[in-house]
C-alpha cells in the first residue's frame, strides 16, 4: 500500500472528494428508492434522514468507479487510483474524525 505521504495533494483531494460523492449518492439513492425522501419532504427531514443513514464502503469498488471516470476524462494529473490508495485515504479520514465505518 502506497503511503499517503507519497501521493500528490491533488490525488489525495480527488480520492477524498469522490469517497464523499460515493457516500452521498449511496445514501440519497437508498432513501429515495425506499420512499423516505419524496418531492414534499422537508429539507430538515432530509438532513435528519441522511445523518441517520449508513453507507457501505469498499475500497476496491470505489477505486474502480474512480478509474472508470478517469478513463472518460482528460485528466493529466491522475491516471489511476488503487484500492490501497483509497483504503489509505479512508484511514486518514477516520483518523481526523470523519465518520467512515
Amino acid at each position: 500500500m502506497e503511503s499517503i505521504d507519497t501521493l500528490p495533494p491533488e490525488k489525495i483531494a480527488f480520492i477524498a472528494y469522490n469517497i464523499g460523492v460515493y457516500e452521498s449518492v449511496q445514501k440519497f439513492g437508498r432513501l429515495i428508492t425506499s420512499g423516505k425522501i419524496t418531492n414534499g419532504t422537508d429539507v430538515s427531514r432530509v438532513a435528519e434522514l441522511l445523518s441517520e443513514s449508513l453507507a457501505f464502503y469498499d475500497a476496491e469498488m470505489i477505486s474502480e468507479l474512480m478509474n472508470t471516470m478517469l478513463r472518460h476524462t482528460n485528466n493529466d494529473a491522475i491516471n489511476k487510483v488503487t484500492a490501497g490508495e483509497v483504503s489509505n485515504i479512508m484511514n486518514q479520514l477516520r483518523a481526523v474524525g470523519v465518520s467512515i465505518p
